[in-house]
């Protein structure tokens, strides 16, 4: 409610000498103390009834209203947002369990969690002996595309060694497959690269495969190949490899790692499948294989495939060329490109005519948008630029200039 409580005293004032026309009321006065004391509480009454409707609907709760409501309904939000839980609960109330629409996967896959965290890995701590090794590509779990290494019928003892850098808690580590050529994999940790101590194993399963142990401290992790099928007879070696990318090694956290969004593509990879996109872009493919897993056991019996992934990140630098800099407020004009950015979504457009709309809403006078692509050089744009499914655009460069 927009009264105020000089609104309210001044019509307290009016209908009393409407009522006694010969009442002292001005300020000072013991009437006017009391007058001005009564608007007050009213005033507080008023404010109360405004914030209990608020707390009605979703749409207008607080933060704390927001989350007691995902408290009582069971649904995790110690990740979350105010934006993000607001969605949360919107999709929720908007789209009924079903036991199979998109939606419901998408509320599965934020239900989902996994303990402890990957570390961040960098292609120079990769070595080994496996054949064609690209330590670029095993730092790369979510990037099924790019092979880390590859390993046959005569690579049994050949391995990968990933170099901490210094001794780090270590509880676990995965390793992703793109083929169904059973094979083994024995895991050894070691503080000295020399003397190693066999941890568990990575049997090639459905597509990431995880094994975990007993916290041990560690400066150096091997992956070796213990065993694997042998060939029949009509079959060719150079077709059958056991083609692996990204490796993770997990570390224990003090609290759990969810998604904190969600996007289900059904049949994406053909009849009876399904794609599940997830942020934050720092998310570990353990916590990917976690939100498959409880969406195959919360599922109906199709689709017979789950996959999980977050989308890759087309990163797009601009140099806006203002008209009118020195009129313009640039930080909030930097604030907007960065939220504007944050609120893309994977298959969204980028749309330069936004940039310059944030431009005129600033100060400035007119724009002109130069765009680089991951990097490349900078060109003029003015038409949209599409992503693809899974893919989402992030800021790099914001570069403002006369």
């Amino acid at each position: 409610m927009s009264v105020t409580v000089d609104q309210i005293l001044q019509r307290m004032i009016v209908d009393a000498k409407n009522y006694n026309p010969t009442i002292k009321i001005s300020q000072g006065t013991e009437n006017y103390i009391r007058f001005a004391a009564s608007a007050s509480a009213i005033w507080g009454v008023y404010k109360q009834l405004d914030w209990t409707l608020d707390q009605i609907f979703p749409t207008t709760m607080n933060q704390e209203s927001l989350e007691q409501w995902a408290n009582n309904r069971g649904l995790d939000y110690s990740n979350l947002t105010a934006s993000e839980l607001l969605t949360l609960i919107l999709s929720y109330l908007r789209n009924p369990k079903s036991g199979g629409k998109p939606s419901d996967y998408e509320r599965w896959a934020l239900e989902a969690s996994s303990t402890g965290k990957a570390i961040g890995l960098e292609s120079s701590m990769i070595t080994g002996t496996m054949p064609n090794l690209s330590a670029a590509n095993a730092v790369k779990p979510h990037d099924r595309e790019s092979v880390a290494f590859t390993c046959g019928s005569n690579d049994t003892g050949k391995g990968v060694i990933i170099n901490l850098g210094g001794s780090k808690a270590i509880i676990g580590i995965g390793l992703g497959f793109i083929t169904n050529r059973p094979a083994s994999f024995g895991v050894f940790t070691s503080d000295d690269g020399q003397a190693w101590t066999r941890q568990g194993k990575l049997d090639m399963a459905y597509w990431w495969a995880m094994t975990d142990f007993s916290e041990v401290s560690a400066r150096y992790v091997k992956v070796e190949l213990e065993e694997i099928e042998a060939l029949e007879s009509w079959q060719t070696e150079s077709l059958n490899e056991v083609k692996c990318f990204g490796i993770e090694i997990y570390v224990p956290s003090d609290s759990n790692e969810a998604p904190t969004s969600s996007r289900c593509l059904k049949n994406y990879y053909g009849v009876g499948t399904v794609l599940m996109l997830m942020g934050p872009s720092s998310l570990s493919m353990r916590c990917c294989e976690a939100v498959r897993a409880k969406c195959e056991y919360e599922g109906p019996v199709a689709p017979r495939e789950i996959w999980t992934n977050v989308p890759t990140e087309p990163v797009l630098s601009l140099r806006v060329t203002v008209q009118g800099l020195q009129n313009m407020d640039e930080e909030a004009f930097r604030e907007d490109v960065a939220k504007y950015f944050a609120d893309l979504e994977p298959g969204d457009l980028f749309i330069p005519a936004q940039i310059v709309v944030y431009v005129l809403k600033n100060g400035g006078t007119n724009a002109t948008i130069a765009v680089s692509q991951n990097g490349g050089a900078y060109q003029e744009q003015t038409d949209a630029i599409p992503s693809g499914k899974t893919e989402q655009f992030t800021l790099g460069d914001l570069e403002v200039r006369q």
